[in-house]
C-alpha cells in the first residue's frame, strides 16, 4: 500500500469556525500520529498563525500558508526525498505568491476604477480583525502579518454586479479572487492546490494523499489530491460550487472537527465511510 499523506484545511475543517478549537479531532489526530501518517496543513492563515498550532499539535511537517502563497519546510521536517532546508539551518520557505504590498496597493486601485467600498487587512487594526474573526487580539495581530495575501472585505455587501466587476478588475492585473470562512482574499496566480502538488512532490514516491476543505478557497487543494473529503459549513451545509465540482468526493458527516475527525478515522480504515457527494 502506498504512504499515506492527509491535507487539511484549518478553519471550519480541523478547527472549530468560531472557537478554533479542535478538541472534538482528538482521536483522529491520535491515530494519525501512531500510524506516522504525516498532517499537512493548507490554510489562508499566515506562518505566524501556523507556527503555534503546529508547535501545539507536534507536527514536524511543511505546511502551506496563505492560500497557496507560500510552501514552508521546518528544518525538521522528515520523511521527505532528500535533505531540504534553508541557508541558515531554519525553516525553508517557498513562495508562489505575489508580495503582499502589491495586492495592497492592487486593492485600492480596484476600488477606485470600480466604485465598489473593498476594506483591506491593511486598512484594519489587529482589534477590528479580531471583532470580525473572534480571535484575541495577539492572534489578530499574527493573521495581519501576511506576506503573499490581501483579505478584504465589502461592507456594502458583496452583491453579483459588484463581485463581477472587482473580479475583472483583478483578472487584469494578473490577480485572483477567492472566498474564504470570514474573508475574500486577493492574491496572485497562485492557489493551495499548486502548492499542495509541490508538497506532494517532496515526499519522492508515490503517495496515497487525502485532503479536507470546507470553502471555495480549499477547491485546487481538494482537486490536488486523491481523495478529497468536504466538509459541511455550520451555516448552510456543504459548499454547492464545491459539489459541482466534485460529484464523486466524499462528504464529512458534520462540520468541523467532529465531522474532521469521522472523515479521517473512515479515510485511513478506523472508522465508518463518509457518504460521497451527488448533484
Amino acid at each position: 500500500m502506498s504512504p499515506t499523506v492527509v491535507v487539511t484545511d484549518l478553519d471550519g475543517t480541523l478547527l472549530e469556525e468560531e472557537t478554533y478549537s479542535y478538541e472534538a479531532a482528538r482521536p483522529a489526530l491520535d491515530e494519525l500520529r501512531a500510524r506516522e501518517i504525516p498532517l499537512v496543513l493548507c490554510s489562508s492563515k499566515t506562518i505566524a498563525e501556523i507556527e503555534p498550532l503546529r508547535r501545539e499539535l507536534g507536527l514536524e511537517e511543511p505546511f502551506v500558508v496563505e492560500n497557496g502563497g507560500a510552501l514552508v519546510v521546518p528544518a525538521t521536517a522528515h520523511g521527505l526525498a532528500g535533505r531540504v532546508t534553508s541557508r541558515d539551518g531554519g525553516p525553508l520557505v517557498v513562495p508562489f505568491g505575489t508580495p503582499r504590498e502589491s495586492l495592497v496597493v492592487a486593492l485600492e486601485e480596484i476600488a477606485r476604477e470600480t466604485g465598489v467600498l473593498l476594506r483591506g487587512f491593511a486598512a484594519m487594526s489587529a482589534r477590528e480583525v479580531s471583532e470580525r474573526t473572534g480571535l484575541d487580539e495577539e492572534g489578530a495581530a499574527r493573521a495581519k502579518a501576511r506576506a503573499f495575501d490581501e483579505p478584504f472585505v465589502m461592507p456594502n455587501g458583496a452583491n453579483d454586479g459588484a463581485m463581477a466587476r472587482v473580479e475583472s478588475a483583478a483578472a487584469r492585473r494578473g490577480l485572483n479572487i477567492t472566498r474564504g470562512g470570514h474573508f475574500l482574499h486577493l492574491l496572485g496566480p497562485h492557489d493551495k492546490g499548486r502548492a499542495v502538488s509541490q508538497l506532494l512532490h517532496l515526499y519522492g514516491r508515490a503517495v496515497r494523499s487525502i485532503g479536507l476543505g470546507d470553502a471555495a478557497n480549499d477547491l485546487p487543494l481538494l482537486r490536488a489530491v486523491d481523495e478529497p473529503i468536504l466538509m459541511p459549513r455550520v451555516r448552510g451545509g456543504v459548499d454547492e460550487a464545491l459539489v459541482q465540482a466534485l460529484p464523486r468526493a466524499a462528504i464529512a458527516p458534520q462540520p468541523g472537527p467532529q465531522g474532521w475527525n469521522q472523515a479521517v478515522l473512515a479515510a485511513i480504515g478506523s472508522g465508518a465511510a463518509p457518504r460521497v457527494a451527488t448533484c
